[in-house]
């Protein structure tokens, strides 16, 4: 008779093992900040915080039915968040800017250097229910075999931390790469959501993390994000710069599909270059949500990495692009001077400085989101009361 406590066993004994090499590491100290005045801030008086407002209040609905003890990093609890949350679902967004600068102080990271920001948006694809010749491509809900575990359930200083895999032979292994998925692994199992034109097209799909599918009858399906086979993102792009198929001042997602339609036969071997596989679940909406389980808000949602920004946080964006004059300095070009709220999370996204800004839906969307790649930094705006806990 099979040992069915064997598997239990051995990822217990993984999860105390990683306990053992995480609990030896001392702590990073929390980042330290200068406190700003709005007066200080670029292009502050000029910003429309009426759309900040609104993205804000949509982030705050969700904030204020979070338990009082949630933590928002160094950066307070829920509780701290949440008297300010009851007072922007009361402003009108005519009072936008006196809501922020009566209620929010600005914080700035000592030592802050340029990071990147990139765009991101939801596409509109042509699909179908049932597979055809014309669509062959699937897109896919979670596999059942498939175990998100959370590492919080064995210990609390690991709580947030998880590890993806599957049990195969009584051993807990690494999930099925995007590979071994596009190569049927996933066949006859029934967890096909819909079916598309192209297997690019799922793999762009799956990068923004949500999109809008039109089928034969017209019907627009929203599906979103759900789950991921847990093996690390690799950018893409990088990989064509490095073999010198595309620079790095021309690196786009449109100089990425323009390369794979000049080149089909390679297209698969490139995509495989990223394990990366997400999943997917139909939602009855209209607006893309972000992992904060908020609406997302066109040019005021950004994705971070939470492992340094709570999610719901207002954050001051300043971009900028270099440019090349004559091929001998470099000048910047000012871009985007806007407030922003943190309602979204992505697996390219990481580091202290890193956002992806949301553009919208379709293709005037991707006109924006695709080429951006903007060096810049931010700013981020903290409760009054979070200020005492911080300094």
């Amino acid at each position: 008779m099979k040992n069915i406590y064997a598997p239990i066993f051995l990822i217990g004994l993984f999860v105390f093992s990683l306990y053992l090499l995480t609990s030896s590491i001392t702590p990073r100290p929390p980042d330290k900040f200068v406190v700003l005045d709005f007066a200080d801030i670029e292009g502050w008086s000029s910003d429309d915080q009426s759309l900040a407002l609104t993205a804000f209040q949509i982030s705050c609905e969700r904030i204020l039915k979070y338990p009082a003890i949630k933590s928002f990093g160094e950066f307070g609890r829920a509780a701290d968040w949440q008297p300010s949350c009851t007072e922007a679902l009361k402003t009108d967004i005519d009072d936008a800017r006196i809501f922020f600068e009566s209620r929010f102080t600005p914080l700035a990271f000592l030592n802050q250097e340029g990071g990147l920001f990139t765009g991101y948006y939801a596409p509109v694809y042509k699909g179908s229910r049932e597979r055809s010749d014309k669509y062959s491509a699937p897109l896919y809900m979670v596999p059942r075999e498939l175990q998100n575990i959370d590492l919080g359930d064995f210990d609390q200083s690991l709580k947030g931390r998880t590890i993806i895999g599957e049990i195969k032979n009584d051993e807990f292994v690494p999930y099925k790469t995007r590979k071994e998925i596009d190569q049927g692994a996933l066949d006859n199992q029934n967890l096909e959501l819909v079916w598309l034109e192209k297997t690019e097209e799922t793999f762009f799909l799956q990068i923004q993390g949500s999109g809008f599918i039109e089928l034969e009858d017209g019907q627009l399906v929203h599906l979103g994000y759900v789950e991921r086979n847990g093996r690390p993102y690799r950018a893409i792009g990088q990989f064509l710069i490095e073999s010198g198929d595309i620079t790095r001042e021309d690196m786009s997602l449109q100089a990425i599909l323009d390369w794979m339609g000049k080149h089909p036969e390679q297209s698969n071997e490139l995509m495989w270059k990223n394990p990366s596989y997400v999943f997917f679940v139909e939602r009855n909406l209209k607006t893309p949500i972000g992992s904060q389980g908020v609406g997302l808000t066109p040019g005021r949602s950004l994705a971070v990495d939470r492992a340094h920004i709570p999610l719901g946080m207002p954050i001051w964006l300043k971009t900028y692009q270099k440019l090349n004059m004559d091929g001998r300095e470099m000048v910047q070009k000012p871009n985007l001077r806007r407030l922003m709220v943190a309602q979204d999370t992505g697996g390219a996204i990481k580091g202290q400085i890193r956002g992806d800004v949301y553009w919208g839906i379709g293709d005037h969307a991707e006109l924006k989101a695709g080429p951006m790649k903007d060096c810049g930094t931010y700013h981020v705006l903290v409760p009054n009361v979070v200020l005492r806990s911080i300094f």
